[in-house]
């Protein structure tokens, strides 16, 4: 039984890989061409209407993520209403949202016509990004397959229309409709695949909005904090330093976010496997938690050793003459983002355990720190110092803010023991189970017979 899981939980991680490994190769190529086609300037305006976007998603998110594959798991029988009830949730919310980012950047980039007209284009993926409500029930069922198949043909279609806009030498505003045009085909696929498998009637009660509103508005506040300290240093490069450095920093961002798909698909595989292992054996939850916790921090390291020894090349070949000043700012994001994964998958413990309220207090913790050190290593260092104020503020987060809440501090007692609990035998569990993964997908690929 434990091994069909197993099974089960690499084959799905298997797809979510693959569509990562797609994803990023295809934006490696198509993005570093469009970097060197507007240069840094115009693709710093594209970064800057990012990192402002990226506040108002956290926002319209609602912090349902893990809060609705948490109820999903205890409470099965609920899965159509609180779909439903998640979908009207973020539709609202995202509308409200688009209209905030236009009304922000107006107020902060008074005359900046060009900013308003991309983020604007931008902002409209929020509205179709209610697609990962379907996602929930993917991910509850181990069935993500589907949902790649509709992240594939997204990607596709959004890739050929950046090919076409480099070779029409269009603008920057064409180019920022691109991530909203992904986002609406993900939502049609997705909608027709999960109304062919799932065969739920998603209703919608004022009640269930009511329960989840009560068991996410922590992670609200949580996630625009945690929005804050990943967004604004650019947002505050932007404002001292003007958008050409945002686009070096982005450029170095991209490369330092290449490798998280690895680590992003087995926490999201992990969760519901971890949370729905609590209730019935304590200790084994724990020991899944800590295999996971060491599996990410692992990878994180290997990102890090990676990125010092290739970076340089990574940035000349990627990006070019134009964009060799994000290499220092690489080396300092490099780690920044390990960091960032690694709390990740310590967050997981914090859903299984219901402490959600302190991951809000953490975060915030976290964007003070951010905010106060971007003020004083801006000025300074410029670019640089804005990644060295991520990465302290990172620091901060996965290892000092938990240490301030006697609810927490098991977080830290539990991160330094996911060192010690791996040995021989479960790495070549692992082994063997990815190995017969892997042989049973070629073998359907070729049309073998399986036994």
């Amino acid at each position: 039984m434990k091994t069909n899981i197993a099974k089960k939980f690499l084959g799905n991680t298997s797809w979510l890989i693959a569509q990562n490994i797609y994803s990023m190769l295809l934006s490696l190529v198509i993005g570093s061409l469009t970097a060197r086609y507007l240069g840094p300037s115009n693709y710093g305006v594209l970064g800057y209407g990012a990192s402002l976007i990226t506040l108002f998603v956290s926002i319209s998110k609602l912090g349902l993520d893990s809060v609705i594959l948490n109820e999903l798991i205890v409470q099965p029988e609920k899965k159509g209403d609180y779909l439903g009830a998640a979908l009207v949730m973020r539709l609202i919310a995202s509308i409200f949202s688009v209209i905030g980012i236009s009304l922000l950047v107006f107020c902060i980039e008074p005359g900046n016509g060009l900013l308003l007209k991309v983020t604007f284009f931008q902002s409209l993926a929020i509205v179709f990004q209610v697609h990962e409500t379907f996602n929930y029930w993917f991910q509850t069922e181990l069935k993500s397959k589907y949902y790649v198949i509709s992240s594939i043909i997204a990607l596709t279609i959004t890739g050929v229309w950046r090919i076409y806009l480099l070779y029409s030498n269009a603008s920057v505003e064409w180019f920022a409709l691109s991530t909203s045009i992904q986002a609406l085909v993900i939502f049609g696929i997705a909608m027709i695949m999960f109304r062919k498998l799932a065969k739920l009637k998603l209703n919608i009660h004022l009640t269930d909005i009511k329960y989840l509103l009560s068991r996410s508005y922590h992670f609200i506040i949580a996630n625009l904090s945690i929005a804050i300290y990943m967004q604004i240093d650019k947002i505050m490069l932007g404002k001292f330093m003007g958008e050409k450095a945002v686009g070096i920093y982005s450029a170095a961002m991209t490369i330092a976010l290449l490798w998280v798909f690895i680590p992003n698909a087995i926490i999201n595989s992990a969760l519901p496997l971890i949370i729905s292992e609590r209730g019935k054996n304590y200790k084994g939850y724990i020991k899944r938690l800590q295999f996971l916790i060491f599996t990410i921090a692992t990878i994180g390291f290997l990102a890090g050793i990676s990125i010092l020894v290739f970076g340089k090349l990574a940035v000349s070949i990627l990006y070019g003459s134009a964009y060799m000043q994000s290499i220092n700012t690489l080396y300092i994001l490099i780690w920044s983002t390990s960091l960032a994964i690694l709390g990740t998958s310590l967050s997981v413990w914090i859903v299984a355990e219901g402490l959600n309220a302190y991951q809000k207090y953490m975060a915030l913790i976290g964007a003070a720190v951010n905010v106060v050190f971007n003020l004083i290593a801006i000025p300074k260092m410029g670019v640089s110092g804005a990644a060295l104020a991520t990465f302290c503020s990172q620091f901060v987060v996965q290892f000092i803010a938990p240490l301030l809440f006697k609810q927490t501090r098991p977080m830290i007692k539990i991160l330094l023991g996911s060192f010690l609990i791996v040995n021989r035998d479960n790495l070549n569990l692992v082994k063997n189970l990815w190995y017969s993964m892997i042989k049973k997908d070629i073998k359907s690929f070729s049309g073998e017979k399986l036994n």
